[in-house]
């Protein structure tokens, strides 16, 4: 896919900030504010309102609307309308949502309208999730499966008196499309579900490796004509990079208006690029799939 940037490169996924780069950021993001709250709430909530605003100044955790301004240069994919990425489905009218008001940076409703519209015109038979939180994206897209259709949502086993994984959907009547997995994803057994994914949505993963582990699931069980979705796309610095790297050799978009990117699975080219992406080292060495 053209562009101007200059190639990424592997190292370049890995590549951490030295402590050099670590102090002239911390001095660039310097102002009277953190001036105020160091003296106010001492140098603990003082570090802390350094670093978060390095993070905005960067880019990553702002308003969708401000991800794509002028100031941005680190911003790689395409950005395209959802209706000329799937100019077959009508998204004139919202599809019914559950719990449309999402947590901090979670899956926004205009995300969800995509997901649940996708989803509902391909008649999806499974959908694999990687990510589950609170279930609020499963629960959604379980009620607009077909009948027969399945989600497979996957998720860390939950911590007691910590999270509660999937308490969303737990009374609901849509659980029963639900099918909950308890796995990190670079141990997961996908072997099971192997090209049976009508769509995929990942959103499990923020840093490397488990990035590299989270696309290998996703390439192993995509159909051919299925769509992979990636959520945090311009809010969060690892899955940009990430996918930035992915989209030099595979045609990935940005969804305008979200955080989402889309890779549509429907052509024999791409099918065949990403069961090739499947030995390269970056992605292969992120699992550890047992033998059997």
């Amino acid at each position: 896919m053209p562009s101007s940037h200059s190639p990424i490169s592997e190292s370049d996924l890995n590549t951490s900030h030295s402590s050099v780069q670590r102090i002239l950021s911390a001095v660039c993001s310097l102002n009277l504010n953190s001036i105020r709250v160091l003296l106010t709430k001492g140098p603990g909530p003082a570090l802390d309102f350094i670093r978060h605003s390095h993070h905005l100044h960067s880019g990553f955790g702002l308003f969708h609307l401000w991800n794509w301004m002028s100031w941005r240069d680190d911003l790689r994919i395409p950005s395209r309308k959802v209706d000329e990425l799937f100019p077959e489905v009508d998204f004139v009218r919202a599809p019914q949502i559950l719990y449309p008001f999402p947590r901090n940076l979670g899956v926004v409703t205009q995300e969800l309208v995509v997901l649940t519209k996708v989803v509902s015109h391909f008649e999806a038979k499974r959908v694999i999730e990687f990510g589950t939180a609170e279930g609020r994206t499963a629960l959604n897209i379980a009620a607009h499966l077909p009948p027969g259709g399945e989600i497979v949502t996957l998720d860390l086993p939950p911590i007691p008196g910590k999270n509660d994984i999937g308490y969303f959907y737990w009374d609901q009547p849509h659980k029963i499309k639900i099918r909950q997995v308890f796995a990190s994803v670079d141990n997961w057994n996908s072997g099971p579900y192997h090209a049976s994914a009508d769509v995929v949505f990942c959103d499990a993963c923020d840093s490397m490796p488990g990035l590299a582990a989270e696309a290998f699931q996703a390439f192993s069980v995509v159909k051919r004509g299925g769509v992979i979705f990636r959520h945090d796309y311009g809010s969060a610095e690892g899955p940009t990079r990430f996918w930035d790297w992915l989209a030099q050799e595979l045609p990935i978009y940005h969804i305008e208006g979200t955080f989402l990117l889309c890779l549509r699975v429907n052509s024999e080219a791409t099918y065949n690029t990403i069961q090739q992406f499947l030995a390269h080292p970056v992605l292969r060495n992120s699992v550890h799939l047992s033998s059997e």
